[in-house]
């Protein structure tokens, strides 16, 4: 059966997004994947100078001392905890704790896993540096 209405298409413009401060905050948030996916390049190509042997490792370390590519991993990192801090401001909405009957506000489930981000980055950072 066919129907003489007209279907409701809603207008969409390229700058849909520049309307409300919770929409560019979004794209920025989903513009992090660029950036790790630079750095997952990198080190790809980081492993491939490594299997070349120490000549390649060296052609690697010099590349990494560029000042653009310190610029784009200094990008990088500021993604990368842009995201985890969306993902961690998550996470307590998505597990609700409760505990001794009362539901766990989600400011102690956040500063928890900073803290366990932190130690483990030290963690590693203390492992590369033995």
């Amino acid at each position: 059966m066919t129907t003489k209405r007209k279907p409701y298409l809603r207008e969409m413009t390229p700058s849909w997004w520049q309307r409300l401060g919770f929409y560019r905050f979004y794209m920025l948030r989903e513009g992090t994947a660029l950036p790790a996916v630079w750095f997952s390049l990198l080190l790809i190509h980081g492993l491939y100078r490594l299997k070349a042997g120490a000549a390649g490792w060296e052609a690697f370390v010099h590349l990494l001392q560029n000042p653009v590519v310190v610029l784009l991993n200094l990008i990088a990192l500021a993604a990368a905890l842009l995201h985890s801090k969306t993902w961690f401001d998550l996470a307590p909405k998505a597990a609700i704790l409760i505990v001794k009957g009362e539901k766990l506000g989600p400011a102690p489930v956040v500063r928890l896993l900073w803290a366990v981000m932190v130690l483990v980055s030290l963690a590693v950072l203390a492992i590369a540096l033995y």
